[in-house]
C-alpha cells in the first residue's frame, strides 16, 4: 500500500517534533486554562486544549504568537473566543484546522510556512 501525500507529510511533521524533542530538552508545567503544556526548548511550546482565558497567559509568557491546530467542529474549540483574546493581549493568532483522521496537505503546508515566517517564534502550538 502507497502512503498518502497528507500521511506522509504529517509522518514527517511529527518525526521531525519526535527527533527535535529526544534531543531538545522539554519542560512540562502546570499552566490553568492549558491541557498537557510543554515548552520544547525556546522555540516551541506544545499544548492540549486551550482556553482563550488562558491566552494573555501565553502571551506572558514570552510566546510571540500562537497557533492553533484544531478543528472548529471539536468541543470546546472556541475559535472566535480565542481570536478575540489573542488580538486584546496583542499576540498573532493562527488557525490552521488540522484533522488526522483526514490530513489535508494544504494545511501541513500552511502550518510550515507559519512557523517558519519571520516573527513567529517562540510559538505556542496547540
Amino acid at each position: 500500500m502507497q502512503p498518502s501525500v497528507p500521511g506522509l507529510a504529517l509522518f514527517t511533521v511529527v518525526g521531525c517534533l519526535v527527533a527535535t524533542t529526544a534531543s531538545a530538552q522539554v519542560v512540562r508545567q502546570e499552566v490553568p486554562g492549558i491541557r498537557n503544556f510543554a515548552k520544547v526548548e525556546s522555540t516551541v511550546a506544545c499544548a492540549g486544549a486551550t482556553t482563550p482565558a488562558a491566552i494573555q497567559e501565553i502571551k506572558r509568557m514570552g510566546y510571540a504568537s500562537i497557533i492553533n491546530l484544531r478543528l472548529a467542529t471539536e468541543q470546546g474549540a472556541d475559535i472566535d473566543a480565542s481570536t478575540a483574546a489573542a488580538k486584546a493581549a496583542g499576540i498573532p493568532y493562527y488557525h490552521i484546522p488540522f484533522s488526522a483522521a483526514t490530513p489535508d496537505p494544504a494545511a501541513v503546508d500552511t502550518f510550515l510556512k507559519t512557523i517558519t515566517a519571520p516573527g513567529v517564534q517562540p510559538a505556542f502550538i496547540h
